[in-house]
């Protein structure tokens, strides 16, 4: 985009927009939701037992089926063990229970949380798509390719797309620092000690500060409409 174009672009306001509060708020229902639970889709590394078959990322996990984002949209059986940082394979049967699961990937969140909003946003589970996407979609501004916004402000989405990593979540700002909602796979979560095989949402809030130190941002985008 050229300097006169980004010139000739709205003022930003001074406050986050209706739409954004709601969809944050929605974000934030969905951190706190436990039935059914929210678990990263990623089958074949995640110490769990996806498809009760009685194993632990066993065959019948791995392969194109079962690859992260291909069971979004139902919601599935799967067996847990009494304790969230446990995974099945440490308890008896007998102290198993079964829950229902949902899956979802990162982008799944702020797509979820805009759409709970009502506000049109992209569909597209691809990062750069999404945010490609929404430069296209009335009332939204995307910053990208070095740009950013002077502050952040609640329900802008915010995500990394590089060649190691792509990974997505939405801002809650505030007074001493601005927090991420995001869903981490389970190789993320294992790194930083927050994996719980038997818990029953994988969503975590963590420190802008810390997401974008670990993974850069390199996408912003902020509903300006009502």
């Amino acid at each position: 985009m050229s300097v006169a174009a980004h010139k000739s672009e709205t003022p930003l306001p001074d406050a986050p927009s209706a739409g954004a509060l709601a969809a944050l708020a929605a974000a934030k229902a969905m951190m706190g939701q436990s039935t059914p639970a929210i678990w990263f889709d990623s089958w074949s590394n995640d110490r769990r037992d996806n498809d009760l078959d009685g194993m632990i990322d066993g065959p019948s996990e791995t392969g194109p089926s079962s690859a992260d984002g291909a069971h979004y949209g139902r919601t599935y059986k799967a067996r847990v063990a009494p304790i969230g940082f446990a995974s099945i394979d440490t308890f008896p049967d007998g102290m198993l229970r079964t829950i229902n699961v949902t899956y979802k990937v990162c982008i799944d969140i702020p797509i979820e949380s805009y759409k709970a909003a009502h506000i049109p946003v992209s569909h597209s589970r691809w990062i750069p798509t999404f945010f490609n996407e929404l430069k296209h979609k009335k009332g939204w501004r995307v910053w990208d390719h070095g740009r950013r916004p002077p502050s952040l402000m609640d329900g802008d989405v915010v995500a990394a797309s590089n060649a190691q990593h792509q990974h997505a979540g939405i801002v809650a700002a505030g007074m001493a620092y601005d927090s991420v909602i995001n869903l981490p796979g389970p190789s993320a979560a294992r790194r930083y000690g927050m994996f719980r095989p038997s818990g029953l949402n994988d969503m975590v809030s963590v420190p802008r500060m810390l997401f974008e130190a670990v993974l850069h941002i390199d996408f912003f985008a902020r509903w300006l409409g009502q």
